[in-house]
């Protein structure tokens, strides 16, 4: 049972309604009639729920609904309007079930057909078959009460007729409650007639009791992934204001990947072609007046040191080659890295050193000797290595044992700690100088302790961080290029929110109307707020979907070009997976935060208002 309890409703200082009290049964026709502006309209939204500006009460079942509106209009009414309010990017079926999209519910079984016309849009339906759509909606769930505003107003009187006919036989289960200008037709098939006049019931009149039936069959239905199928829908209503959102969007995401990934390559690179240079993870040795000598070094070893590599004085290394007799430059092939350790290296043929005349090399160097021929014929072959000093070019027999897997920026050779040095000691017969080193230590050692402890145990000697002050700079300098490229990416994050905010705001009042028809059958704010969310995501995948194809086809055409146009085969563009991930995380970020406006404009939305537009 329905009852309203001195129901006022005002329009700023204006009484609308007036003191309205009805007591209306469970089931049959009751029928409101009045001229236009006596407030038979706005009585109906609020016994609909859809108004909650008013004072009063509204009770069913002996319990008051004014603080569960929401709730109250989604389990027990359902609407016919005179207008209709079908959602046109929904389909005739979407359109008849539409409360299925917010909640599990009873559903009757229909006696309609609808197949004639059944895949056709509702923009090519006439005004008829448009009538039954909404007919159908109203009646496809299975609601307590019926609220019809004028629903035969738009009908020529032989329609009306079936209308009523229709809306009378509903009647005999549950409450239909009509707004009608027509007397005639609800004197002819209602149960009780309320006449309005300027805000106040004037006339209640009880024809004949109602005719109750039993319930027509139902069944419990439950729709899957409603918020999912009906955000696709929403998007898809508008296809070229969507893609274009997802275009300008995915324009801006790849603009911030190449711009992160070729910064962080770049660096990457840099400090490869440093630590090439200069070994990382490593102190350097140095002394003014005493020259080192390998008997120094086990003084010098301590905890964490993995190797101790000392450097003659005024002996360079020219290159390798496999010329004995005589040192051709046209023969030789530049070595600039002889001394580094290679415990931390993978071997792809072959062994490590055990010899001092063992040595290995690097891949790439080992390409650079052998050309186009197999570089395992590499293996156990003599090379030569030529040391110069003052006017004097010295050469030294090695055996090579093993290639590296490692590509390396310059070409190298890797032999046991200090055995040039040995052999050379063999081949001099002078004493030889030296008075700079290098300690190798493990990565996770402390710099800073480790230096400090030499320095108090070897005060006559200087020990300096290797690279530490040229890293330094080439992380200030990459850094400041790295600012400058975030500013500019954040120029593009800008003009996405501002793209992306923009279209889903006119999106929003684009569907304004459609929104209000929802909350009518059934929406709540957890529905509105699951569909902007499903928007979101669906845009993002989207946009990420396109993102990774073309970052990926940029990436292998930066290599392509920097290897083949620019002839670098050292700088290498890779593609960054956990860049792509943060990436992606932010994007769902951006696109919510984008969402915020048009989630205020639909709390802020009123239904009745909305409805009318």
């Amino acid at each position: 049972m329905l009852e309203l309890k001195h129901i006022v409703k005002r329009y700023d200082y204006m009484k609308v309604l007036d003191d309205i009290s009805m007591v209306l049964p469970e089931v049959g026709m009751i029928g409101i009639v009045g001229p236009s502006g006596c407030g038979k309209s706005t009585l109906l939204n609020i016994i609909g729920g859809i108004d909650k500006q008013f004072s009063g009460e509204l009770l069913y079942n002996h319990k008051s609904v004014k603080k569960s509106l929401s709730k109250y209009r989604q389990q027990h009414v359902s609407f016919i309007f005179q207008h209709l309010h079908l959602i046109m990017w929904l389909s005739i079926k979407e359109n008849m079930k539409l409360s299925l999209f917010f909640h599990k519910q009873s559903v009757l079984d229909q006696t309609m057909d609808l197949s004639e016309y059944h895949h056709q849009k509702i923009s090519t339906l006439s005004f008829g078959q448009r009538q039954r759509i909404a007919y159908i909606r109203a009646f496809y769930q299975y609601k307590d009460i019926i609220l019809c505003d004028e629903p035969t107003g738009s009908l020529d009187p032989h329609h009306a007729l079936e209308i009523m006919k229709l809306l009378k036989k509903e009647s005999q289960e549950k409450l239909v409650i009509i707004v009608s200008h027509d007397l005639e037709l609800i004197q002819s098939f209602c149960d009780e007639i309320y006449s309005m006049k300027d805000g106040h019931i004037v006339e209640h009149t009880t024809l004949h009791q109602p005719i109750t039936s039993f319930p027509y069959p139902k069944h419990s239905k439950r729709m899957l992934f409603p918020s999912l199928r009906l955000s696709w829908k929403s998007l898809m209503s508008n296809k070229k204001r969507t893609f274009q959102m997802i275009f300008g969007f995915s324009l801006s995401l790849i603009c911030i990947l190449l711009t992160l990934t070729m910064s962080q390559n770049l660096e990457y690179q840099i400090n490869q072609y440093i630590s090439s240079l200069i070994p990382p993870s490593s102190i350097s040795l140095k002394s003014q007046n005493v020259s080192f000598d390998l008997d120094m070094i086990k003084e010098l070893r301590k905890h964490q040191v993995n190797r101790i590599q000392l450097f003659l004085d005024d002996y360079e290394c020219l290159g390798i080659g496999f010329v004995e007799k005589q040192y051709q430059q046209s023969q030789t092939l530049f070595i600039a890295d002889d001394s580094s350790p290679y415990s931390h290296l993978l071997l792809k043929y072959g062994t490590f050193p055990q010899e001092d005349h063992d040595i290995i090399v690097s891949l790439s160097t080992a390409s650079h000797l052998c050309g186009n021929q197999d570089i395992q014929k590499l293996l156990g072959k003599k090379i030569y290595a030529w040391y110069k000093h003052e006017h004097r070019v010295i050469s030294i027999e090695y055996d090579v044992v093993g290639i590296t897997s490692q590509k390396t920026t310059v070409d190298t050779l890797y032999q046991k700690e200090n055995a040039y040095i040995r052999l050379l000691k063999e081949k001099e017969e002078f004493s030889l100088q030296s008075h700079l080193g290098i300690l190798y230590v493990d990565q996770d050692a402390s710099m800073e302790k480790m230096i400090q402890n030499y320095k108090h145990d070897f005060p006559q000697f200087q020990f300096i961080e290797t690279g530490a002050s040229t890293r330094k700079q080439v992380h200030s300098v990459m850094s400041q290029i790295k600012m400058i490229l975030y500013i500019f990416s954040t120029l593009a994050i800008l003009s996405s929110l501002f793209l992306i905010g923009e279209v889903m705001f006119f999106n929003t009042l684009q569907k304004k109307k459609d929104y209000a028809i929802m909350t009518c059958f059934g929406a709540r704010l957890k529905d509105f707020v699951k569909l902007i969310f499903f928007e979101s995501i669906e845009i993002v995948i989207f946009s990420l979907g396109v993102v990774f194809v073309f970052y990926i086809q940029i990436v292998y055409g930066l290599n392509i070009i920097v290897k083949e146009l620019l002839f670098n085969q050292t700088i290498v563009f890779s593609i960054d997976f956990m860049l792509m991930g943060q990436v992606a995380v932010f994007s769902i970020v951006i696109v919510l935060l984008c969402q915020i406006i048009p989630m205020i404009t639909i709390l802020k939305m009123n239904t009745i208002e909305a409805l009318k537009g």
